[in-house]
């Protein structure tokens, strides 16, 4: 049994060094287009092309950012490697001002505005290239908003989100869901993936409250998203249809996530967690209909996120940025980047 294992390992080692040899030749794009499934191997360790533009932001993107600021102020915060590598970029919705935060070799992305508006999260990888699906090796940094006094929180952590009244973030490391105070600089882990309810790995951490959790569960007979109460020991899924990138509409016992299934192959979901199962939220009806990325505001009232029109993966496909006010008709979303590159992970603070 050994033997064969070894085998099998030496053949699939063998078979992704070929698949990343055609893909040199061929371009990872049409490479994925004749070999489905290969760009989720290929883009663990080959960056993504960048399709540098003349300007920071086209004409046609100002004026997208422009319609969304004559309906709300606010600024808006992404990724993008627009310019070469993934970096912050942000937006004054007021203004019209745009500005590129950070400049570094490593990659830059998921990106939160606190909840008063004063800072950003983000994560920078800890070398050049690291893929999105590579969770082990970034680092949690803070700036203000307006791009200064950029500083590290901490070593190894994904999927930063604030805590609601702003005192820190929470955060997954080696399958431990962990809480990080800003004023006394130290850690708390509040869950183990592997122990009961879950046991499993949890990914995606977002306090609604100081002992409600929502997360995407893996590992699991059922995969699902949900909510772990900390103070019952219970965990409650929400949605079972190969779900994940939960949040919370914030001050709600109600949820927002990704399904499969829609137009593009993906669709925003929407549901309480005393209620029943989801309802669809967002599904573009166009060809930029593989949503995904979704972020409400503050004041529940609007909706940020990324789609796109052909590929899946998040840090290599060519996402396009809307925003949508929750009680209008889909069609009236606003189309906010018209870029080749790859723009994904949005926040839309709304406000000064």
């Amino acid at each position: 049994m050994g033997k064969r294992s070894s085998i099998r390992r030496i053949w699939l080692g063998v078979s992704a060094l070929v698949i990343l040899a055609v893909g040199v030749v061929i371009g990872p794009t049409t490479l994925a287009r004749l070999v489905p499934g290969t760009a989720r191997l290929y883009t663990r360790w080959v960056p993504p092309e960048p399709t540098p533009q003349v300007d920071r932001l086209s004409d046609q993107e100002r004026r997208g950012f422009q319609s969304l600021g004559q309906q709300s102020p606010g600024r808006v915060v992404w990724s993008s490697n627009r310019e070469g590598n993934h970096e912050l970029y942000l937006v004054d919705l007021e203004t019209g001002a745009e500005k590129r935060l950070t400049d570094h070799p490593h990659v830059d992305f998921f990106s939160r505005f606190s909840p008063n508006g004063s800072h950003i999260s983000f994560l920078r990888s800890q070398r050049e290239w690291v893929s999105f699906r590579e969770e082990e090796s970034w680092d949690l940094y803070l700036i203000d908003s307006d791009g200064s006094n950029e500083r590290l929180l901490a070593h190894e952590a994904y999927h930063p989100t604030w805590v609601p009244d702003g005192s820190g973030l929470v955060f997954v490391r080696q399958n431990r869901i962990i809480r990080y105070d800003l004023v006394a600089g130290d850690e708390t882990v509040l869950h183990r993936g592997e122990d009961p309810p879950t046991r499993g790995t949890v990914q995606e951490p977002e306090l609604l409250t100081d002992s409600l959790v929502a997360l995407t569960l893996r590992h699991v007979p059922e995969e699902s998203v949900g909510v772990l109460d900390l103070t019952t020991g219970s965990y409650t899924p929400v949605s079972t249809s190969r779900p994940c990138q939960i949040t919370w509409i914030p001050g709600r016992r109600h949820l927002v996530w990704m399904d499969h299934g829609g137009r593009g192959g993906t669709r925003v979901m929407h549901g309480s967690m005393d209620g029943p199962q989801g309802e669809v939220l967002m599904d573009l009806p166009h060809e930029y209909s593989h949503e995904y990325f979704p972020r409400i505001t503050a004041d529940g009232e609007w909706m940020i996120w990324g789609a796109a029109a052909e590929g899946h993966e998040h840090d290599r496909a060519d996402y396009e940025l809307f925003a949508w006010k929750l009680d209008q008709p889909w069609s009236t979303a606003v189309r906010l980047t018209y870029s080749e590159s790859n723009d994904q992970w949005p926040d839309f603070y709304r406000g000064g």
